[in-house]
């Protein structure tokens, strides 16, 4: 039996946007009063968990489980988070192993100050929603929240100190769909919702964070449109960008709000915590079209573009990296072998990029308890690290390579 691994990509699809509304009347406040600790970041994207010495993340070798893996920047060693001796990290006596039966994808995995959070963002017939919090080791694992089966999490996570805000959107009996602001503390316990995002296709999402304020984006039938909201105060402000393109090409990322121009080939980025604005340009290689951003590291993109094969429907990509603080724009070719597409920025650490070069087949082996033995297919990443600079510059020779704990 073979098992191929699934990856879960969290994004949002937007077209043909433009407008807002800034008014919350009729939302809830929250029930208990929410005090900033600390600065809002983002708890991450659910793929990633950085820190000052290496890099987590959660993915699926073995069926109905996923594994904790972790990437010391130091070694450039990837291993599973796991120090028991002869272990085959197919069960639960290993720390890394998470059991994640009838899931479709792998849980997201957050941090929340100097914790893991794992959050399973479906019901199963098992369980509805939750999210399970734990020490970096693996170790203390407790469920903080559990939501009810007709809750789906978004997406959207921002933390300080030991609060929790996310969006998720709500199905009624009527199947009318609802979307909703929660907050979470994991010292008292509490989980709740704080404020209605609006319903159908008219709704809030949250998207990024600065030091006190969360960053939404509202979503209609009219358009698209970015506002600041003040956990404190419970209010939406005024919106600061409206996205009035015809393909709603815009996105919020690392403090920074980026709008593309296609007609005059530029990109416009806004400060969420200054609203200060810069511009770039970038080049349109000659029969390629159709640019699309993709979020760098300090406030820089990178721009693909695509031209399309007519012969067998398959297109061939570009990219060019945009400077703001420079202008400059820097045509980019590290590409992955196997399908000739850029070298993809994963997280950085430092002034480290965390990348995949290639992918590879791996055969990890199961036993359980009656002594059956199980081989399992599992597609993996080529991992390597490259400084900022060199991936800029597109040096291949600066690949510091990561050694995998299968090979």
């Amino acid at each position: 039996m073979k098992f191929v691994l699934k990856l879960l990509c969290v994004s949002l699809a937007v077209a043909s946007l433009a407008g807002c509304t800034v008014t919350n009347e009729g939302s809830s406040s929250p029930t208990s009063e929410t005090n900033l600790t600390s600065a809002l970041t983002t708890a991450g994207d659910g793929l990633y968990v950085t820190t000052d010495a290496g890099i987590y993340e959660l993915q699926t070798v073995f069926p109905d489980s996923a594994n904790l893996f972790y990437t010391d920047v130091n070694t450039k060693q990837r291993i599973f988070l796991c120090a028991n001796p002869n272990c085959t990290h197919a069960d639960e006596s290993c720390p890394s192993y998470i059991s994640t039966p009838s899931t479709m994808f792998p849980p997201m995995l957050l941090r929340v100050g100097d914790q893991l959070l794992v959050v399973f963002s479906e019901a199963t017939d098992s369980s509805n929603p939750y999210a399970m919090l734990m020490n970096m080791d693996g170790s203390d694992r407790r469920t903080v929240f559990e939501l009810s089966s007709n809750q789906y999490i978004q997406g959207g996570f921002c933390t300080t100190g030991n609060d929790l805000y996310f969006d998720l959107y709500e199905i009624g009996e009527d199947g009318d769909i609802t979307y909703q602001l929660w907050y979470a503390n994991f010292e008292s316990g509490i989980c709740e919702k704080v404020m209605d995002l609006g319903s159908g296709d008219s709704h809030y999402s949250l998207c990024d964070c600065t030091e006190d304020m969360l960053c939404l984006n509202y979503i209609s039938p009219e358009g698209i449109s970015y506002c600041m909201y003040d956990p404190q105060s419970n209010i939406i402000q005024e919106p600061f960008y409206v996205d009035n393109s015809a393909s709603g090409n815009s996105l919020v990322r690392d403090g920074y709000l980026f709008a593309l121009n296609e007609q005059n080939n530029s990109v416009q980025r806004i400060s969420l915590t200054d609203n200060e604005e810069k511009s770039a340009t970038f080049t349109v290689k000659e029969s390629f079209g159709a640019p699309s951003m993709r979020y760098l590291f300090d406030g820089n993109l990178m721009i693909t573009e695509t031209q399309m094969e007519p012969d067998d429907n398959s297109y061939d990509m570009c990219a060019y990296i945009l400077d703001f603080e420079t202008g400059d724009c820097t045509e980019f070719t590290l590409q992955t072998p196997y399908n000739n597409r850029p070298v993809y920025v994963l997280t950085t650490i430092g002034d480290l990029c965390y990348v995949a070069t290639d992918y590879t087949t791996y055969t990890p082996v199961s036993i359980s308890e009656d002594g059956t033995v199980s081989n399992f297919d599992y597609v993996a990443n080529i991992y390597a690290f490259v400084t900022k600079q060199d991936y800029v510059n597109s040096n291949s020779s600066g690949y510091q390579m990561v050694d995998d704990a299968f090979e």
